[in-house]
């Protein structure tokens, strides 16, 4: 251990994220990543390591088993990244990576978490209906041209990431359309369904339940509220976040620009995890935020190295 403490930001990953083999090169070193998979796959009847390190892409990517998997990766890089004296002033994670960020601030249970994302991802992956989700990069007037193509084909945007890039969502013929009118810039994801939109309604009773019984415990940092693009440790807040980030869309966009607004000395950006697509977002930022990557012990000597250890 390197002793600390330092002081962090941290990112966490969303859906799309998730790869094979994620996290096996800190659970196979770290006993404090191993304790993670344990408890996951204890919490599910899931052995997690086959999921995550063993399981075909297409297994690993269905979303009651990406959710689940890339918490637990996130977090066994978290819990490294606190053996070695790192602590969060404040965590945010793009859709399901705020429940990863709660767990980093404390306010949630990793247990707990990783039982609500299971139970998430199977009501999402069970919502009716043939939905899609569509990425577009396009800035100033071919930015707000492309918004209003997804208003006219009846979508919605299930995530502002960045000034160059948002994601629409709905039916999937609808967003076919939508790829086709928008040209080179849109780009169809992989999904089998349209998240973050209206058509995840149905899911959003039983969803909203489950959150009003989850423990939430007193916070240690704020925590991105990804639905209003604010930091807050507010518990009524925060639960009303997590209920509500199931159809609406994620404020990516807007929770980078409160990071590049906080005092100096600001504590470093780090996204941890899976989290090379959060790196990447951070380059479309007129700031150019430096984001540290730790997904293996290899960055995770980079990082510390910056740090000062």
């Amino acid at each position: 251990m390197s002793g600390g403490p330092y002081d962090v930001l941290a990112l966490f990953p969303g859906q799309g994220s998730q790869t094979p083999g994620m996290a096996r090169a800190f659970a196979t070193a770290r006993p404090e990543a191993a304790a993670v998979f344990d408890e996951a796959s204890d919490a599910l009847g899931l052995d997690m390591r086959a999921l995550c390190w063993d399981a075909p892409a297409s297994e690993l990517a269905s979303t009651d088993n990406a959710q689940p998997a890339l918490l637990t990766a996130s977090v066994a890089a978290w819990r490294v990244l606190e053996a070695e004296g790192v602590t969060a002033t404040a965590a945010a994670g793009h859709s399901v990576g705020a429940v990863a960020a709660l767990v980093a601030t404390g306010r949630l249970g990793f247990a707990d978490a990783v039982r609500l994302v299971r139970l998430r991802g199977e009501l999402m992956a069970a919502a009716p209906g043939e939905g899609g989700m569509c990425a577009v990069l396009a800035t100033g007037d071919e930015r707000e041209k492309a918004l209003a193509q997804a208003a006219e084909h009846g979508l919605d945007i299930a995530a502002d990431n960045s000034p160059r890039q948002f994601v629409a969502s709905g039916d999937l013929a609808a967003i076919g359309g939508f790829a086709a009118a928008v040209g080179a810039r849109a780009k169809p994801l992989d999904v089998s369904h349209a998240f973050h939109s209206r058509l995840m309604a149905p899911a959003a009773a039983d969803w909203e339940a489950a959150v009003a019984e989850v423990r939430l415990r007193p916070a240690t940092a704020p925590v991105g509220l990804i639905t209003t693009g604010a930091f807050g440790t507010d518990e009524d807040a925060v639960r009303r976040d997590l209920a509500d980030a199931l159809c609406a869309p994620v404020r990516w966009r807007e929770l980078m620009d409160a990071t590049a607004g906080r005092p100096e000395p600001a504590a470093p950006l780090v996204a941890v995890g899976p989290a090379k697509a959060l790196v990447g977002l951070a380059k479309h930022f007129a700031a150019k935020p430096q984001v540290s990557l730790v997904d293996t012990p290899t960055s995770l000597t980079a990082l510390l190295r910056r740090l000062g250890a």
